[in-house]
């Protein structure tokens, strides 16, 4: 079981004594490494809070004082938009995040993995922990989103490369390659809900390998578009692979239109 380094531990240690004091607190919970039992002394601590729903608006005000409690003075706290909370570094260089959740939206098995420190009248968390499944697989699921995502990125490499735009190019293979990542996951299903610096234990062997041939590229646009499309060969191949074993519609007409569009710009194909 990791147990990280004394200064998370000792995080952790105040959020269960701390934050209970406040009654407007309903439970505090871990996530990521901490809620799987792999944290190691390169962990975040992701700290989570379920407040009632008339509590949001101060917490939306003050998450990083209540933060500051735990990691005491901070160099940087960093709200993330659209959510109630950010993150905090201190001189160290600790990494603690804060997020407060309105009872009415707040789902216990959101996350893959957690680690229950109060829960204060024993309802949020019946069953107390939550087990991480680890990425074992489950149900093949179609990520529509992403396989839209993915040939209006791979779409706008004519965009980029017209404009002589290499760097963002170059940027723009890990964008396409997020995509190709989140397919995998699908194949496999896996959601993949915590835990955004781990990711082997949650493909294939034949996975990763694939996704470590993806040609280097610097910000030559042969060796970019070259990237480019061996992204876009196994995306296809697994693509239209899932979509018939899911049972839903492959996007054949947006498909053909963007390789047909990358042809007349390029003169090579991507499929």
């Amino acid at each position: 079981m990791g147990t990280g380094d004394e200064r998370q531990q000792e995080v952790i240690a105040r959020a269960q004594k701390l934050l209970p004091e406040d009654e407007r607190i309903l439970a505090v919970y871990l996530i990521g490494s901490y809620g799987t039992a792999q944290a190691d002394r390169f962990s975040d601590v992701d700290v989570h809070l379920v407040i009632g729903d008339d509590s949001v608006e101060w917490f939306e005000q003050h998450w990083d004082d209540v933060l500051r409690k735990l990691t005491g003075p901070t160099v940087l706290t960093d709200r993330v938009p659209g959510l109630v909370g950010g993150l905090g570094i201190t001189a160290d260089w600790l990494h603690v995040d804060l997020f407060a959740h309105p009872l009415s939206s707040f789902d216990p098995l959101q996350y893959d993995g957690v680690r229950v420190l109060f829960d204060r009248d024993g309802t949020l968390f019946p069953d107390g922990d939550v087990p991480p499944t680890g990425g074992r697989p489950g149900e093949p699921y179609w990520p529509a989103a992403n396989v839209n995502l993915f040939f209006y990125f791979l779409g706008n490499l004519v965009t980029v490369l017209g404009r002589d735009e290499r760097i963002v190019g170059n940027q723009g293979i890990g964008v396409v390659r997020d995509q190709l990542i989140a397919l995998m996951l699908a194949e496999r299903g896996v959601r993949r809900t915590s835990g955004a610096k781990r990711l082997n234990a949650l493909l294939s062997a034949e996975q990763r390998a694939g996704l470590e041939a993806i040609p280097a590229a610097g910000t030559e646009p042969a060796d970019i578009i070259a990237a480019n499309q061996y992204i876009c060969r196994q995306f296809i191949a697994r693509g239209t692979a899932l979509a018939e074993r899911t049972g839903n519609p492959w996007p054949a007409e947006f498909v053909d239109a963007t390789l047909a569009h990358l042809h007349n710009h390029f003169g090579v194909t991507f499929d």
